[in-house]
């Protein structure tokens, strides 16, 4: 039976391994699509024709091909019911935490892969200081909370999350930040949650 979702993604993306990280602790199978991103697939007409931006991840379902993974999870979470907001208000306020996770952690990812994809290091500098800006800032929120909205897990934990499991590779010591770890535990916690290289294969399959 074909899963309802497909996810096209690739194991080394974070934005696109949030997204299978959402199904796996949903519990809800997917037909999963491997993106050559070395190689430069995401790039062709093929690839273009479902995701105009040329990146990952992408998911299709039925009529709709959706890209960019804070949509993706908005649209999830209204489909399956699972991890959004369960009113009007709280719906919004994950909305506004997306956007902001968005912004002050994607220093994180940035510093990450510069590191370990090759990029320009002369950047580093000013992206590791953003980086340990945008981490105070998560750490001196997540005082005293259990998730980052409320005392449940929703879509803006699985947002953040991939950033978070890779820390080490932005060259960020997971020790600086108690807060942050305790969180991560938390999430690590939840039934059907898999570090990230264990997310996705390097080839197609139905998971």
């Amino acid at each position: 039976m074909t899963a309802a979702f497909t996810l096209h993604g690739n194991v080394n993306s974070q934005p696109a391994t949030r997204i299978a990280l959402f199904f796996r602790l949903a519990g809800i199978p997917f037909s999963y699509r491997h993106v050559d991103l070395r190689n430069g697939q995401q790039k062709t007409p093929e690839y273009l024709a479902i995701n105009r931006f040329g990146r990952v991840p992408t998911l299709v379902h039925g009529a709709h091909s959706l890209s960019e993974s804070s949509v993706i999870l908005t649209y999830l979470a209204e489909q399956t019911g699972k991890f959004g907001g369960h009113s009007a208000a709280e719906k919004l306020r994950l909305a506004e935490w997306l956007s902001w996770l968005a912004d002050v952690l994607l220093p994180v990812q940035r510093a990450r892969a510069v590191r370990k994809f090759n990029g320009d290091a002369n950047a580093l500098p000013w992206i590791d200081a953003s980086a340990a800006t945008g981490l105070a800032l998560f750490e001196q929120h997540l005082a005293g909370r259990t998730f980052i909205e409320g005392e449940r897990l929703t879509i803006a934990d699985i947002f953040a999350f991939p950033w978070i499991d890779l820390l080490t590779e932005s060259a960020v010591d997971p020790a600086k930040y108690p807060n942050i770890q305790a969180w991560a535990d938390r999430v690590k916690a939840q039934p059907g949650y898999a570090p990230q290289y264990e997310l996705l294969p390097a080839h197609d399959a139905e998971l």
